[in-house]
């Protein structure tokens, strides 16, 4: 008879471990996505997400109803592909087989989503903490444990590997942090609660949040000294000094889930999704690379040499 190592209790919706037989553990596993799928199809729209930005009372405490639901999401993809990939050591059921894959789709959606949806709760007076960001580190700690195991899995008969999921880059609630201690100055001491790793990277980001405003106020300075001066030199006190040019902004550093990138990730899952330096995101399969910008639109596919 075959034995599972793990355990399901399912209270309240809490994940606890897997189910002892394969029919219980594939409708737990299809409850869990259910859920997941709820919560990332319930995400802010636009106009939510400014309503929040603006300290919007009713909008702010459906965000962060939202974001705990996503963290949920995100905790519930790890647990469905650490299950079945242990249900499929001893079963090759292909329905735990799209599960798996379809997990590791949901939970990159998860993930992007409760990192948008903190960016805005962070410019939000009193719309989040640094003890609300806490269990999302610790989802995508658990999420990236998970997959560095899954890659150390032997192969399954046939000599095939579990594909691992990639997790967004650069690493997600970082900059939401950042900008909130930059923003509270108080909760800095409150980065001590979390894991080294993190709270080192968003000191680091908070260090470049601080100097851009820095860089913003002498620039506005700077500016609003200009007309007088440029009058006083030229005797055309009439005249508007002419506005110097906008520096171009910055590509997004988050990839959205949407257009090209979306029809890539659904036919199946790249090794890795990469930031490059041009501000393209590297979708890398084992035949070619897919190049697609921020808006997730192919910019060009790049052959592997064999």
């Amino acid at each position: 008879m075959r034995r599972l190592g793990l355990v399901v209790f399912l209270v309240a919706g809490c994940i606890h471990g897997a189910p002892r037989q394969d029919d219980r553990a594939i409708r737990a596993i299809g409850q869990q996505e259910s859920w997941a799928q709820q919560a990332i199809s319930t995400r802010p729209s636009r106009a939510e997400l400014d309503a929040v930005r603006s300290g919007d009372f009713n909008a702010v405490g459906r965000a962060r109803t939202a974001f705990r639901r996503l963290i949920q999401a995100i905790d519930r993809g790890t647990w469905i592909r650490n299950t079945a990939s242990q249900l499929m050591v001893d079963d090759p059921d292909p329905r735990l087989s799209a599960s798996f894959d379809r997990a590791g789709r949901l939970r990159f959606e998860a993930i992007q989503a409760a990192d948008e949806l903190s960016s805005a709760l962070a410019e939000a007076k009193g719309g989040l903490s640094i003890g609300d960001l806490q269990p999302g580190f610790e989802a995508i700690r658990k999420a990236q444990a998970s997959e560095d195991r899954i890659v150390r899995l032997p192969p399954r008969p046939g000599g095939l590997r579990l594909a691992p999921a990639p997790l967004p880059v650069p690493r997600p609630f970082i900059a939401s942090a950042a900008r909130l201690v930059s923003a509270n100055p108080e909760l800095t001491r409150e980065l001590d609660r979390l894991p080294p790793s993190d709270a080192a990277q968003i000191r680091a980001r908070l260090a470049d949040v601080d100097r851009g405003k820095e860089e913003q106020r002498r620039s506005e300075t700077a500016t609003a000294a200009a007309p007088p001066a440029a009058a006083a030199d030229t005797g055309m006190g009439d005249v508007p000094a002419p506005a110097e040019p906008k520096e171009a902004e910055a590509p997004s550093p988050t990839l959205t889930i949407a257009n090209d990138a979306a029809a890539l990730l659904a036919k199946r899952t790249p090794r890795s999704i990469t930031l490059r330096e041009d501000g393209l995101f590297e979708l890398s399969y084992d035949d070619a690379e897919y190049l697609v910008d921020p808006r997730g639109k192919l910019v060009r596919k790049e052959a592997k040499e064999r």
